[in-house]
Parts: structure tokens; C-alpha cells; sequence
């Protein structure tokens, strides 16, 4: 049987390159090689495309804090063929060869928000994952929440400034329409990174200054005190959605060290609710 060819394709320009590069070695010691060749294509922090070994595609890869791309030779362009797609060697004039389906493992801008989708799209070749539209969507949390407020779903009091409005952002006001404790947040990144929890006004200035580092739009969302309750779901018109979990982490929230650097957090599967809770999910 004809194996379907698999392009991982991982690291990537945004803050979260180093959390690509750990649920790329998750997939690739995960996929299942009687049914797949796996391709390894890494992206640098320049936006440089590498053709990766895959006996050697990572740096201190046991190292949460310190993993690395081992950047492979010459960069690669993606060529749009007649029914396929197929991955060019610039440098060396190389077919790589037919790719069936590029698996995205990116995060973050340049990765779940759209761009690569619209590239591949482009290109011809399946993907796995999101389209565009729902990429970006759930990329932005201020759209989102948006289109929460349009359909009906309950969410958290929310703000939104751009960087060009962050000498009209107040304390006192924000307390008053969101409640303290609150968060500040990039608008469009994940893995908590650039979050932080205000607990009083002396916090927010670093807080703000750290979230327009990484995005010219923040969201200030009020805090809900309880239990993390999250599942997962497969599928497109019918879906499957999995058990829920509950994430129990090892900080104050669930930010980026005890996500990935820390040992302590955990996740319970299944969570610990009431049957009828989890019949109404």
C-alpha cells in the first residue's frame, strides 16, 4: 500500500516558535511509519524555510526552555503543481517530491492565523487543520469575542486598544467596567505568552508595555474564578468532540511556565463534573 506523504511543517516567526518546535517532535515520534513518509520542513526565526534530517532536526530538544531548529540545507519555496504540490530545493534545484498533505504544527501569528492556510490554499496542497477564515477568527480574541456577542455565547467582559490609544488606557476605568482582578493580553498569540493577571494599578504599566511587544492590539478581559474545563474537538461538518478535561495548573493561571517549563500542572481526563453538566456541553 502506497504510503501518503506527510510534510510537517513547524517552528515559525512568532513568540510560540519554541512550542512548535515540542509538538513537532510530539507528532513525529507519534506518526504512525507504516502509513506515512514524513517530510520535515522547519521555519526559522528569519522566515526561512529548511528541509530538515529527520534524524537530527532539533537542538536540545529535551529542554523545554532551550530547544532549537537545527536548520537544515538551503531554503525551500513552495511550487504549485498542475493537481499536486511539491516542494523545491531553491538552492540546489532539488524536487523534494510530491507532498500529499502538509501537516501544520505552527503557532501563533504566521501560523494559526490564517497566513500559512491561505499560502498552502494558494499552492494547491491539502492541509491539515482550520481553513482561513477560522483560523483567523480564532486567532484574534477581540473578533472572536465579537462574534460571541453576536451569537449568543457567554463570555468575559472584555476591552479592547489599539497601540495608538495606550496613553488613554486607565485603571480606575477599567476596574469599574471589568472588575479586578483582570488580564492583559496580546490580542493575537497564545500559550499565554505576554499575559499577565493585574491585581492593582501599580501592575499595569509593565503589564501593557510587555502585550504591545508582541501585538499592536491588546484585549483586557475580566478575570472568572473557577475550574478549567476544555475539550477537544475532530471534524468538520460532524464533528467529534472528546471527553472534557479540567487543567489544574501549578501557578496562579496557567502561563506560559506551567504550561511548558514547569513540572506541577496537570490535566485530568476525565474531569470530575456532574453527567448532566457534560451532556449540556
Amino acid at each position: 500500500m502506497k504510503k501518503t506523504r506527510v510534510a510537517l511543517l513547524f517552528g515559525g516567526k512568532s513568540a510560540e516558535h519554541e512550542v512548535s518546535l515540542q509538538y513537532a517532535k510530539n507528532v513525529y515520534e507519534a506518526i504512525d511509519r507504516r502509513k506515512y513518509d514524513v517530510v520535515l520542513i522547519g521555519i526559522d526565526q528569519n522566515g526561512k524555510w529548511h528541509l530538515n534530517d529527520v534524524h537530527r532536526f532539533l537542538m536540545d530538544e529535551n529542554d523545554p526552555g532551550h530547544i532549537r531548529l537545527r536548520k537544515g540545507k538551503g531554503s525551500l519555496a513552495l511550487v504549485p503543481g498542475q493537481n499536486d504540490g511539491k516542494v523545491i530545493d531553491v538552492l540546489e534545484h532539488d524536487a523534494v517530491g510530491q507532498i500529499d498533505v502538509v501537516f501544520p504544527i505552527l503557532h501563533g501569528p504566521f501560523g494559526e492565523d490564517g497566513t500559512i492556510q491561505g499560502l498552502l490554499r494558494l499552492a494547491g496542497i491539502p492541509f491539515v487543520g482550520a481553513g482561513v477564515l477560522g483560523s483567523a477568527v480564532s486567532m484574534d480574541k477581540v473578533v472572536m469575542k465579537q462574534l460571541f456577542a453576536y451569537a449568543g455565547i457567554p463570555h468575559a467582559r472584555f476591552l479592547s486598544f489599539g497601540y495608538h490609544q495606550r496613553d488613554k488606557i486607565n485603571y480606575d476605568d477599567i476596574e469599574r467596567i471589568v472588575g479586578a482582578p483582570f488580564f492583559v493580553k496580546p490580542a493575537n498569540l497564545g500559550s499565554s505568552v505576554g499575559i499577565h493577571k493585574i491585581h492593582d494599578k501599580h501592575e499595569l504599566k509593565s503589564a501593557l508595555n510587555d502585550a504591545f511587544t508582541f501585538d499592536n492590539k491588546i484585549i483586557i478581559e475580566e478575570c472568572i474564578h473557577g475550574r478549567e474545563i476544555e475539550c477537544s474537538v475532530l471534524g468538520n461538518e460532524d464533528p467529534i468532540v472528546s471527553v472534557p478535561g479540567e487543567v489544574k495548573p501549578s501557578h496562579e493561571f496557567y502561563d506560559y511556565d506551567a504550561k511548558y517549563i514547569l513540572d506541577g500542572s496537570q490535566t485530568v481526563i476525565p474531569a470530575d463534573i456532574p453527567e448532566d453538566i457534560v451532556d449540556s456541553m
